[in-house]
């Protein structure tokens, strides 16, 4: 309990307090015990108060000093009496929110100043958030209540199962087409007709979204005076304010109004992937494609999601009872730091929690903090790479709001706090320890270190059976199966070289023919005919080389696989070009795609060498460089690297072959083990170098300097 005196007291203790007639209460119930819900009808403003406190607001008549109000409190509540500091707090909090007078002549330059301050402090939450600029433009309220007006009460259940029959036929054409909406998403998004049609879209989905919670304040009988936009990382966004759904007394009303615009998101994405499985390909299906992406997929990664203050957090908190969850996630965070760490007992008042409770709050503050870290990074990363100026400034803002800001405030808080100052000893020890504890794990604990990569099943070149020239397949000489080295496979045919053979025989008739003659009339031109005779001797040689290479024999053992054997015959192939494999999985190695930023340690601090096949991951292989190839490459072995192929790697689209975005080094790798890699020729394979050990500072900072090196070149 806080002191019951105060000091400043005589300055409070002839106001004569009432609510204003604009005042509304309502009566709500969290986890069994109620609270009240004060809130100014003109502003919308509202304040929450706990029994304690509406009982000292009831006994604000209009006719009763301050004074006299606590003297009959400490009659009535007896222990559960507010102090003189908490009812001048609570009568701060009320004339705050508007809804407390005096009965003082009004002040007119305390008027003027508050309206001044009022705007300063709306400016100033403008602005330290740059990220997400909010900018009033009308009020909604009339148009709404028309709306809501056409819809009779009678259908409101109608539409209600009319929706949930339109968004489970939704849900089955997304899965019926799941391979249709995915195939290259992550490549078209970035195409300029993608996102032309997504700057479009974007605010009309977003617009009818925020109707949905303006709609559902309606029906439930509140008020909408605000509707505006929202920069969102310099992208306008649609937004309403549906503060007024707070004083709704059943916490079904609030989670629905908190989910109308989700609700509605989902239906209208509903209709536009309907329409989308007949629409002929063009830009109205690529329309339809961008408002099934935004209306259903960002509703269910981003606006549900509870750690985000979007609608799944305020729908979060009335499910469970707590409002201002994430403010009571931190305090009790505070909490347990002075209880369990400070060992503060005498004067700290526990919050009153049940254990479940304290599970949540706990989670909440922990997950929250961590998952806004990593959002604004990213928001931060991926603004710096289209405005590098802007980037930087939102960095230099991110890092102040997120940590300097928190730390100051804690700071400050912790040097005006009495209990913690009576601690102030073992604060020193605890923060000593607990930072220097924090630079022993990061920046001198050695912790294991690798890196990450893919690769592909392979065979070596020596199991293609390559065509030796253009020629025809005549022959399948042996069927698919095992085969031992030299048996023959194929016989090829080039009609062209039996030809050439025979006009050659026949010159080389002829020359002899001329050289028997020559020799007894004019030894020089014998001479010349016997040169020319070696010459055709010569390509007629060559010929039967060329047609004895016809026969393709297996160059090892192992099973003989033809690719659509069943029309092999007759089939034309150019010089080089693969006709069969051998296929021998003790032979098998792994082609891996090491990414250019990690490819110099790979080289030169690569203790060890694990494979792990995609189809059997609980198996591990040891592995050794059979073969690198020293220069970069864009061109992927195989596309079962790429994301199409549920690989990692991103590739251009539109290309014929694979092509990495990123430059790649590939690695041939060769597993020491006598069981083979896979059974699967071309299946994906997980690849782990282990480096020297090293602390994670270490690790951190070379992320952090490709990641730079990699999105801005420094």
């Amino acid at each position: 309990m806080s002191t019951l005196f105060s000091s400043s007291w005589y300055r409070s203790a002839t106001l004569v307090p009432r609510l204003r007639t604009q005042a509304t209460i309502f009566r709500h119930v969290y986890r069994g015990e109620v609270w009240r819900v004060v809130q100014d009808q003109s502003s919308g403003k509202f304040l929450r108060l706990n029994a304690q406190a509406y009982r000292i607001l009831g006994l604000m008549d209009g006719e009763r000093t301050l004074e006299q109000i606590w003297q009959l409190a400490c009659e009535t509540m007896g222990d559960d009496v507010l102090g003189q500091d908490e009812i001048v707090q609570l009568m701060t909090q009320l004339h705050n929110a508007g809804v407390l007078s005096t009965g003082q002549v009004p002040d007119l330059d305390e008027l003027q100043e508050r309206t001044q301050e009022s705007r300063r402090n709306r400016i100033k939450q403008y602005l330290s958030n740059p990220l997400a600029l909010r900018i009033p433009l009308v009020d909604p309220d009339r148009f709404l209540t028309l709306l809501v007006g056409w819809i009779p009460a009678w259908m409101r259940p109608v539409i209600l199962v009319l929706w949930t029959l339109l968004v489970t036929f939704g849900g089955w054409l997304a899965f019926s087409n799941w391979e249709g909406l995915t195939a290259d998403v992550g490549q078209l998004v970035f195409t300029p007709q993608y996102m032309v049609t997504l700057l479009l879209v974007f605010p009309l989905v977003k617009a009818i979204h925020e109707l949905g919670h303006g709609i559902a304040i309606k029906l439930f009988g509140g008020q909408c005076h605000e509707m505006g936009a929202m920069l969102l990382v310099m992208m306008p966004v649609p937004y309403v304010d549906a503060s007024h759904a707070t004083a709704f007394v059943s916490k079904y009303q609030r989670m629905i109004v908190g989910a109308a615009g989700m609700m509605i998101e989902l239906a209208v994405a509903s209709v536009a992937l309907w329409i989308w499985t007949w629409a002929e390909p063009g830009m109205f299906r690529v329309f339809l494609h961008d408002v099934v992406i935004l209306a259903g997929v960002t509703t269910l990664v981003f606006n549900i999601n509870p750690l985000l203050r979007f609608d799944g957090y305020y729908i979060l908190s009335d499910w469970l009872e707590i409002p201002g969850l994430g403010q009571k996630a931190n305090r009790y965070v505070g909490y347990l730091m002075k209880r369990y760490a400070l060992r503060i007992r005498r004067g700290l008042q526990p919050p009153r929690t049940t254990a479940r409770e304290s599970v949540w709050l706990a989670g909440y503050a922990v997950g929250s903090f961590g998952y806004r870290m990593m959002l604004v990074f990213t928001i931060v990363l991926f603004v710096a790479t289209q405005f590098f100026i802007i980037g930087i400034l939102l960095a230099l803002w991110a890092v102040y709001m997120m940590l300097l800001s928190p730390l100051i405030k804690l700071v400050k808080g912790v040097l005006n706090d009495p209990l913690i100052m009576e601690r102030r000893l073992r604060l020193c020890g605890v923060t000593a320890l607990s930072i220097g504890g924090l630079v022993w794990l990061l920046a001198l604990t050695p912790v294991p270190s690798a890196t990450l990569a893919e690769g592909v099943v392979w065979m070596p070149e020596q199991s293609r059976i390559r065509a030796p020239q253009g020629c025809f397949v005549r022959e399948v000489l042996r069927p698919q199966g095992p085969v031992t080295e030299g048996q023959p496979l194929l016989r090829c045919e080039d009609e062209l070289l039996p030809t050439r053979k025979a006009v050659l025989e026949a010159r080389k008739t002829e020359l002899q023919a001329r050289k028997v003659i020559s020799q007894h009339s004019d030894r020089v031109e014998a001479r010349l005919i016997e040169e020319e005779l070696i010459s055709v001797q010569t390509q007629i040689n060559d010929l039967e080389a060329r047609i004895a290479d016809f026969v393709l024999t297996a160059p090892m053992d192992g099973r003989f696989l033809v690719p659509g054997s069943a029309d092999l015959a007759g089939r034309w192939f150019q010089r080089g070009e693969v006709m069969a494999h051998i296929i021998d999985p003790a032979r098998y190695t792994v082609i891996s795609a090491v990414p250019q930023m990690s490819i110099d340690r790979v080289r030169a601090d690569s203790q060890e060498i694990r494979l792990r096949p995609v189809d059997n991951v609980a198996r591990e292989l040891p592995a050794r460089v059979l073969r690198a190839v020293p220069a970069a490459t864009h061109r992927l072995p195989s596309l079962a690297l790429a994301l199409q192929g549920g690989g990692s790697i991103g590739i251009e689209p539109g290309q014929q072959e694979p092509i990495a975005l990123d430059p790649l080094f590939l690695l041939e790798l060769q597993a020491q083990s006598s069981a083979p890699i896979s059974t699967a020729l071309g299946g994906r394979v997980y690849v782990r170098f282990e480096h020297t050990p090293e602390p994670l500072a270490m690790q951190w900072y070379r992320v952090l300097r490709d990641l730079f090196i990699r999105k801005f070149g420094v």
